[in-house]
């Protein structure tokens, strides 16, 4: 019988070729050694990489843990503690900003950042007070600014209140993001895929994180469901910005966000909406050349990565299994069950050519590879079959589990691609037999 041979994805992926981006769409890492300072998740609630172990409906919760590697988890006890809801589409962290208490959270680190971008993927709920997201004693990111104004802005507690003219997103999954760069008065809040840049009037005026919500039953609470937070402690370029946007967008059901370069996530293209992540150059100075993201692929290295071009990828959450024996060419054994697909395109949704890159797998939990039998497996024609595709070999191991193919010009927009082991020859006596690659 056939051996069936698992493949376990891992977020912390590290080696001595270097560091992998593994963070949000491919954007810092979880580490603890980048600009990624707070990645709070409610689909992995207590962060430990294990999406099957989250508390059950209506459960108190007591810690949200950061997945970003800087321990900064955000904390609370008793009445105003918020609850775990897993009656949406997505879980969340719910916030009801309608109750005696006040429901907010403390994080563990506190202060403030003037160079920062804070996103956050909510469903606020509309209860007639003034709601926030990150909040301390100087200053407040708000969902709506004031009572009843719903508009989206940004508090300096004794300063003024600064609003945008864009609508609080009350009753629909959002993306609200803050982006202040280091030495600037101005803060650019974009909500989906309305931008406003606001003149906060101080340089030193930042993004806060001591808490989600504020102490302050009937005014400022947090409101509603909270699906996702990031805080950089630096303002991220616009590449980098696309692309999170974007991660974020096909993880919580394709929110509509500024500059949509993925959509290999639509239903109409099969709905590939997990770990995505991606590359892209809007000019010299705004770059992301090296992502892997929450999956287990890595791409680097692009040979002709032009001004505005992006290189997005994402999979159909098939299991890492090597269990699909039909939909392959003669001369493999077996392929993935999972399959990615890419979008290849500009700022403008055209199709581009970034040239070659290298494409990196982390294999960690898949035993007895042998590197010549690995291939990659490319659906050039698009007809979403790999049995009439010709693999593609030269796999090299760079330790630590990481097998990379390099130089690979077979992607480009729109196209899928998996991974495949050959049939194993062995030569005994001058018969032939064909054996999997295995232990």
């Amino acid at each position: 019988m056939r051996k069936q041979l698992h493949i376990y994805a891992l977020l912390f992926s590290m080696s001595f070729i270097g560091f992998a981006q593994n963070g949000p769409g491919g954007v810092g890492t979880s580490d603890g050694t980048s600009s990624l300072r707070v990645w709070l998740k409610s689909d992995d609630i207590d962060a430990d990489g294990d999406n099957t172990d989250n508390p059950i409906n209506g459960t108190a919760v007591s810690t949200w843990s950061d997945n970003s590697g800087n321990t900064n988890n955000f904390t609370q006890a008793g009445a105003n503690r918020p609850t775990y809801n897993t009656t949406g589409t997505f879980n969340a962290v719910n916030f009801n900003s309608g109750l005696a208490a006040a429901q907010f959270m403390n994080g563990t680190i506190t202060g403030s950042f003037t160079n920062a971008s804070a996103y956050f993927v909510i469903n606020p709920v509309n209860t007639g007070n003034s709601h926030s997201l990150f909040d301390n004693t100087t200053a407040s990111l708000r969902v709506e600014q004031w009572f009843n104004t719903s508009r989206v802005g940004f508090t300096r507690y004794g300063v003024a209140d600064y609003a945008t003219t864009i609508a609080s997103p009350f009753g629909i999954n959002s993306i609200i993001s803050y982006h202040k760069a280091g030495g600037s008065t101005n803060l650019n809040v974009r909500v989906n895929a309305a931008t406003q840049v606001l003149n906060i009037g101080s340089t030193t005026a930042g993004i806060p994180y001591d808490r989600i919500g504020r102490n302050s039953n009937g005014a400022d609470e947090a409101s509603g469901d909270f699906l996702e937070i990031l805080l950089y402690n630096n303002s991220l370029n616009t590449a980098q910005t696309i692309i999170v946007d974007n991660y974020l967008s096909a993880k919580y059901g394709s929110i509509l966000i500024p500059i949509n370069v993925y959509n290999e996530d639509d239903i109409a293209a099969g709905n590939y909406d997990h770990d995505v992540a991606g590359i892209g150059r809007v000019d010299a100075a705004n770059l992301h050349n090296d992502s892997q993201g929450t999956g287990i692929i890595r791409i680097l290295n692009p040979s002709g990565l032009g001004n505005n071009e992006f290189l997005m990828w994402g999979h159909d959450n098939g299991d890492l299994l090597l269990n699909n024996v039909t939909d392959i060419p003669t001369s493999i054994q077996s392929r993935l069950d999972r399959v990615w697909r890419v979008s290849e395109v500009s700022t403008l949704g055209a199709p581009v050519d970034v040239g070659s890159v290298d494409v990196r797998f982390d294999l960690t939990g898949l035993s007895g590879i042998a590197t010549s039998y690995l291939m990659l497996l490319v659906d050039t024609d698009n007809d979403g079959l790999f049995n009439d595709e010709t693999p593609i070999y030269g796999a090299t191991s760079l330790g630590g589990n990481i097998y990379s193919f390099t130089g690979i010009t077979a992607l480009s927009d729109n196209v899928r691609f998996t991974l495949a082991t050959a049939i194993r020859k062995v030569i005994t006596n001058r018969n032939i037999t064909y054996r999997v690659n295995r232990n």
